[in-house]
Parts: structure tokens; sequence; C-alpha cells
């Protein structure tokens, strides 16, 4: 596990231990339905019990754990009913988001829309050769190339809801990439495919079709739902993969 640096910030700490459970859990080094043990957790993070409590207190309301009363807290179980429905509202937000922004266009957005699917393509070039070592650094820069879909909006509350939602799918997006993409090859193409064709819907400003694309994007393991059926450690529930 990795150490918590000091830090003057309270706030700092804790926002940085709590950035690494949510990771753990992601990743599923943390499973499903496990309790998490307060004082191990600051003997691996060499954290004080407080910023410990105040980590966990900050993802129980972000929904990653639940509060057990005197007993401490524990991860939340997947499930299927999470996903579609934590999902289905993200491709309604994000989409709304995709809209406003292309409304909106100016060249300041476009470019940055260019800037991160070229980041996030690089990083989809490596994931033919090593889908499990790339996830995590492939999620992040595809979390970013959807935000600049959706950052010029105009709207803070918006894209603070849609981080929410896109953060408490990451675990299941990271799971199918580590565990099952070898099995399904094409995945490995269509995703590339698909943002570029939303990076061209952004700099011509087509709304209704780059609106239809990104919905059918981020709700795609719901059309085919044959895609990535993993089962998750803790869970009896079988999830697909969410874009």
């Amino acid at each position: 596990m990795t150490e918590i640096r000091k830090s003057a910030a309270g706030s700092t700490v804790v926002h940085q231990l709590a950035a690494q459970i949510r990771r753990d859990i992601a990743l599923g080094i943390l499973e499903p339905n496990s309790r998490l043990n307060i004082e191990g957790l600051k003997r691996e993070r060499k954290v004080s019990h407080p910023s410990i409590r105040e980590a966990l207190a900050l993802l129980a309301g972000e929904g990653y754990v639940q509060a057990e009363g005197n007993k401490g807290y524990r991860v939340l179980a997947s499930s299927l009913e999470e996903l579609r429905d934590t999902t289905r509202l993200r491709a309604e937000l994000e989409c709304l988001g995709f809209r406003w922004s292309m409304e909106r266009s100016d060249a300041d957005w476009r470019a940055s829309v260019v800037a991160c699917h070229h980041t996030l393509s690089e990083v989809e070039a490596d994931m033919g050769s090593d889908p499990r070592a790339f996830a995590v650094e492939w999620d992040d820069r595809n979390r970013q190339f959807h935000f600049a879909l959706i950052g010029n909006c105009g709207s803070p509350r918006l894209i603070d809801t849609v981080a929410t939602l896109y953060d408490l799918t990451r675990r299941y997006r990271l799971m199918a990439y580590a565990q099952n993409t070898s099995s399904r090859p094409d995945w490995l193409v269509r995703s590339p495919r698909e943002h570029g064709a939303l990076k061209d819907f952004a700099l011509k400003g087509d709304v209704a079709a780059g609106e239809a694309a990104l919905r059918a994007h981020i709700t795609k393991s719901f059309a085919e739902p044959d895609l990535a059926v993993l089962s998750f450690p803790g869970s009896s529930a079988k999830t697909t993969s969410a874009g």
C-alpha cells in the first residue's frame, strides 16, 4: 500500500487518502462487501485516525463505502442494477452537457477536445499490447476526454454531477478491461473509433449526431449484453462494461 505523505493541510491528506482507497476499490484490491479495518488502514497508510474517518465519510457520501454503525465501514457490493441506473443517468446528463457545449462552441473548447482526444489516443494504442497494464491510465484519459466534451456547457453543477456518476462506475470499467478484453479484442478497436467520431462531431458542431453518438457510446453495454459479463468478488451479480 502507498504511504500518504504528511501535509500541513489536513484536508489534503484526507483527499489523498480517499483517492487511494477509491482507486483500490475500483481495481478490486478492496473487494465488494469487504469490511474496512480502520486500525489496519491507519498503519498501512501512515495517517491519523481522524484522517481515516474523514476519508471514509467522504467515500460514503460518494457511494463507495457504507457505514455500519459502530462496526466501521464496508465496501459497497457491486451490482448490475447499480451499473445500469448510474450509467443511464450519466448518459442523459452527459449528453445534455455535450449539447450545451456544442451550442456554445468556441475555439478554446474545440482545442481542448482535440488535445484530450490526442492524449487518449496515445494510451488506446498502448492498450492493444497489454490492457491490464494500461487500464488505469486509459480510464484517467478517457475521463479527461469525456469531460472536455462537456466542459463548455456552462453548468458547473452538471459537470460535478457527471463526475460523481463517472467515478461510481470506474470499478466496472477497470474490471472489464483488466479481466475480459483479451476475449473481446473488438473493444480495443471500437472504443477509439467511437472517440474519434465524438471528436469530429464536436468540431463540426453536429449537435443531433453528436448527442446520439455519445448516448450510444455510454450505454453500449446494455445494447450488447454479451459484452464482458463479469463476476465481481463479493457479489452474486454479473456486470457489463460501460464506456
